[in-house]
């Protein structure tokens, strides 16, 4: 038998389980973007309803980095207040990287929110808190679809890979 060849079989294998074990790790990422907008949605619709302090201060108080999603979201509302700060004329969605901030998310879950995004800081309070509380009620239907497909799927994915991989590695060595 060939090392060389039972290498690369063994590499090709290896990198079939490591694509099913990315792919379910993608969907866990998914969900905890999608919970850590919803935290701050939360925290945003607590402070837009009872405190009249400038966007820039209420997003800083609204944002939290206690688990890996809410840390990844609260770096970009932490650059996007600052801007603001720096910029008074900046909107949420000017002062916002986009592309950053649904790294995690799947398309249809960043249209949702990009109403929203769009509205704060640019349109009056009740405007925003009226789109808050619409883009809240988005984001617990998304959370709860995308908690659905991570049971779902997740397994389905790591085994895939793993199965892929050793049938990758049973035809190189046959």
């Amino acid at each position: 038998m060939n090392m060389t060849r039972l290498a690369f079989a063994g590499a090709a294998c290896a990198g079939c389980a490591m694509m099913g074990i990315r792919m379910a790790n993608r969907l866990v990422r998914r969900e905890e973007a999608i919970a850590a907008w919803s935290r701050l949605l939360d925290a945003l619709a607590a402070q837009l309803s009872y405190v009249d302090d400038p966007l820039p201060d209420v997003l800083m108080r609204s944002v939290s980095a206690d688990s890996p999603g809410d840390a990844r979201l609260a770096a970009v509302i932490t650059d996007a207040a600052n801007a603001m700060r720096r910029d008074r004329s900046l909107s949420f969605a000017g002062a916002m990287d986009i592309s950053r901030a649904f790294i995690d998310m799947d398309a249809s879950d960043a249209a949702s929110l990009l109403p929203l995004i769009r509205e704060l800081g640019a349109a009056a309070r009740p405007q925003q808190c009226a789109r808050l509380d619409s883009a809240r009620a988005a984001m617990t239907a998304m959370a709860s679809r995308a908690a659905d497909k991570t049971s779902r799927q997740k397994r389905l994915y790591i085994s895939l890979g793993l199965l892929g991989g050793l049938a990758l590695f049973m035809c190189l060595m046959g």
